[in-house]
């Protein structure tokens, strides 16, 4: 199980240790979609003034991943179904950019083999968040390999806005059959098939978004809306 990040504070730098351990905590989701976010128990809890925890609240609201609510205080975003799909049609345009990009020089260290070898071994009785941490940290290599700032910077803002449902959306979802998709995705790129990598990538993504929308369309568990 992932640790929780939502332990106390300990740097010079506390506004980016605040606000990155309460980013941590909602794409965790420890902090859950629609949750209000309280000054005082997050100070309490990151054992910090409510200076930190307030410029934190403020930087996430300009993620998008906050809202902040006049009058009522700052909530975790609650993504709609419209809002999911055009995020991923953002994310489908610019990641098949960036593997396109990566095709062009494949990475030569070893990282897209551990991812493969973890995809390889995924089954049955593999754990759903572990599996989603993996998945997680394979997209983002994909975004941070393709050298290109101005996009990795877009796709990481998109990314964090998808990653608030995921943890409940997983759930259910053949996870061998993903990772496979994910092998074939690898392959092609670690022998420069641009083309195919990108045609792989587009349908994982459109299954993924589609798995998204009808956990969205058929979830009790977040359909609280925000004051």
């Amino acid at each position: 199980m992932a640790s929780n990040p939502l332990t106390p504070a300990e740097s010079t730098d506390l506004r980016q240790i605040v606000y990155k351990k309460i980013r941590d905590a909602i794409l965790k989701g420890i902090i859950k979609p629609g949750e209000k976010l309280s000054e005082a128990e997050l100070a309490q809890t990151l054992a910090v003034s409510r200076t930190p925890i307030r410029e934190a609240i403020r930087q996430l609201a300009q993620t998008g991943i906050v809202q902040l609510v006049p009058r009522k205080g700052a909530y975790v975003a609650l993504p709609t179904e419209k809002d999911v799909y055009d995020l991923y049609e953002v994310r489908i345009a610019l990641e098949t950019i960036a593997v396109k990009i990566m095709c062009k020089n494949p990475p030569k260290g070893e990282e897209l083999i551990h991812f493969k070898e973890y995809f390889l071994s995924v089954d049955r009785d593999t754990d759903s968040n572990a599996f989603l941490e993996q998945d997680t940290a394979f997209h983002s290599f994909l975004h941070e390999s393709c050298d290109n700032r101005f996009l990795n910077q877009f796709l990481m803002e998109a990314f964090d806005l998808i990653q608030l449902c995921r943890h409940y959306s997983i759930v259910g979802v053949n996870l061998k059959e993903s990772a496979m998709e994910h092998v074939k995705i690898i392959d092609a790129i670690l022998v420069g098939r641009e083309e195919e990598a990108a045609q792989l990538l587009r349908v994982h993504l459109q299954g993924a978004r589609d798995v998204l929308l009808l956990f969205l369309k058929s979830s009790s568990q977040i359909s609280n809306k925000l004051p």
